[in-house]
């Protein structure tokens, strides 16, 4: 990585369109945006703005990157005179365009002329300087791009601690596919590396990291909204999540995904290599935000793994007041057979537990906020900034 990362804490008190754009105006100002445009713009190539279009749902519920930051960094780009695409894969239970028009980015989207990317097929792509993961099927939508600005939601996440720049770049894994990372990489320090490899392969140029409403408790898809009041704006995935993570009161270094992304040298972690501008981080940090029960990585002989994941790793559970027995949480259930199973009636679903990975897709699908993680009886705790 090179010398310090650059990053712009913005001040953005709400998803106003004159002052979210006035934000951005101002946090892009400190990058090479014309740079960037023009580069695309020779090559004949899109920039793809990637928003975290995880379900369909609507803007206020503060799953998905808000319309409003969107419509922003996309003027700003379009201002510069960029060609732009956008497009992301959201979970099993939605399709893009779907999710896109639910959360009110299609409509922005359409307003400016800027096309859905193909986030449905892709192309198998070697990776050799994979740490672990050297191949991927990548949405030919970001493929085609020249450049990628990523535009992710800060949020708390069952599996990964919090989801900022660097897991929203799974999206780029078309449909169903990812749930196959979810089976193939069960720990979740191989999760991660496949996450920074992934990163490594389909790289983000720009991240404007949309924290003016944060999501703290049972992220990404169930949590409570944090008035948070700022934008992140950095050309470092890693540094925007480090900072992210130290807004949200969580030390960066013990989140597993951006400690190997700062190991591997993609990006930078630690605040002594991070040139922070804007806002002083001091008055923005979070003490009491809510951080799910942490997935430790479980390094036992094969026999004790099972054993050692009912004492260690937190499972997910099913609140029957809130379950409508849809059944999306079924469809999500990466393994075969299923670690969860419908009743034949439609009501609530049971869980295998000898069986579930603890990958938290149900969670992280279930639009109801019924599947939420119960702390195991001996489970680490996230380390505290």
């Amino acid at each position: 990585m090179r010398g310090a990362s650059t990053v712009v804490l913005a001040a953005c008190r709400d998803y106003d369109k004159d002052r979210v754009l006035e934000a951005v105006r101002a946090a892009l100002a400190s990058f090479d945006v014309a740079g960037i445009a023009r580069e695309t713009s020779e090559a004949g190539t899109p920039v793809l703005l990637k928003p975290n279009l995880l379900m369909a749902v609507p803007a206020e519920k503060g799953v998905t990157t808000h319309p409003s930051v969107f419509s922003a960094v996309a003027r700003v780009f379009q201002e510069h005179g960029a060609r732009l695409t956008f497009g992301d894969s959201p979970n099993i239970s939605s399709r893009p365009l779907a999710a896109a028009r639910r959360c009110g980015l299609l409509e922005e989207a359409e307003a400016l002329g800027i096309p859905l990317a193909d986030f449905e097929t892709g192309e198998d792509t070697s990776y050799p300087a994979g740490m672990q993961d050297r191949r991927f099927h990548v949405a030919r939508g970001a493929l085609e791009a020249g450049a990628i600005v990523n535009l992710p939601r800060l949020k708390t996440h069952a599996l990964t601690v919090m989801t900022g720049a660097l897991k929203n770049m799974f999206g780029v894994i078309p449909g169903g596919r990812k749930a196959g990372f979810h089976l193939s990489h069960p720990n979740v320090d191989d999760f991660s590396r496949m996450i920074v490899d992934l990163n490594g392969l389909v790289r983000s140029r720009l991240v404007v990291l949309d924290a003016v409403k944060a999501m703290q408790g049972n992220g990404p898809g169930s949590g409570e909204l944090v008035d948070v009041g700022l934008l992140i704006v950095s050309d470092d995935p890693v540094a925007a999540d480090a900072v992210g993570c130290r807004i949200m009161g969580i030390d960066p270094l013990s989140v597993p995904q951006i400690r190997i992304a700062h190991e591997s040298g993609l990006g930078n972690a630690h605040p002594e290599c991070i040139d922070l501008r804007g806002e002083n981080i001091a008055h923005h940090i979070h003490r009491g935000f809510r951080i799910p029960p942490r997935i430790p990585t479980l390094r036992f002989p094969p026999f004790a793994v099972r054993f050692a994941r009912d004492l260690v790793v937190p499972r997910p559970v099913i609140d029957a007041s809130q379950c409508i027995g849809c059944g999306e949480c079924v469809t999500a259930c990466p393994t075969a057979p299923k670690s969860i199973a419908q009743k034949t009636d439609g009501g609530v679903p049971i869980y295998d537990y000898a069986a579930c990975i603890r990958c938290s897709c149900c969670q992280e699908t279930c639009r109801h906020g019924a599947i939420s993680l119960r702390q195991a009886l001996l489970a680490p705790r996230t380390r505290r900034a």
